[in-house]
Order: structure tokens, then C-alpha cells, then sequence
């Protein structure tokens, strides 16, 4: 429990072949190996988005080439700074985009004032 959302374990049991009455502890080792590698390999392809309210990050933005790394500056208009998610710079979750806007922003303000 807790290890899928519970829409999901029907279709695992149905790909996987196993008898979908059949106990855990009644799964032979092969049957358990074979749920492991069906898990470890399923793919799947999203259909769709649940909306702005639930993204983590919003993707697309300023061009890294246009900003100058060290100032966080555009390259293309002078006294122009750049920070966080209007930057083009996505990274995965877990507080790195946290980190990025912290640090751009710090750099950003740092360079303007």
C-alpha cells in the first residue's frame, strides 16, 4: 500500500500475467522478478497536464546565450538583469529551481546595484 496510486495496480497485475486474485505471499519468485522488471521498465507517455496550479516549474524564458553568467546581465540591452524563472532553465525537482532563483536573483542584484 502506498507504493502505487491504486489506479495503477490492475493494470500492473493485468501486463504483469499473474492471477489477479492471487495473495503476495503466494507469488513464486519468478512472479515477484517479473513485477520488479515490469516496474522498473514500464514507460509511460503523459496525455496531458493538470494545470498551472499544480506545475513545479514553468519552462521557456530568456535564452542562457543572451545573459552574461557573471552578472546575470542581457547581453543585448545594457542595464537589463535578468533572475529565476524568467531565465530559460529548467532543473529537476528537489529545490533546485529553488536554488537557481536564489542565486541568479542574488547575482542579478548584486551586479545592478
Amino acid at each position: 500500500k502506498g507504493l502505487l496510486p491504486l489506479s495503477m495496480i490492475p493494470v500492473i497485475i493485468k501486463l504483469s500475467g499473474i492471477e489477479p486474485n492471487k495473495q503476495v505471499d503466494y507469488l513464486t519468485r519468478e512472479e515477484r522478478n517479473k513485477l520488479v522488471h515490469l516496474l522498473k521498465e514500464l514507460e509511460l507517455t503523459p496525455t496531458g497536464l493538470l494545470g498551472f496550479k499544480w506545475s513545479v516549474v514553468t519552462s521557456g524564458g530568456v535564452v542562457l546565450k543572451e545573459v552574461d553568467p557573471n552578472t546575470m546581465s542581457s547581453r543585448k540591452m545594457e542595464n537589463l538583469y535578468f533572475a529565476g524563472e524568467i531565465l530559460d532553465l529548467d532543473g529537476p525537482s528537489g529545490g533546485y529551481n529553488l536554488q537557481e532563483c536564489w542565486s541568479t536573483g542574488y547575482l542579478a542584484g548584486k551586479s545592478a546595484a
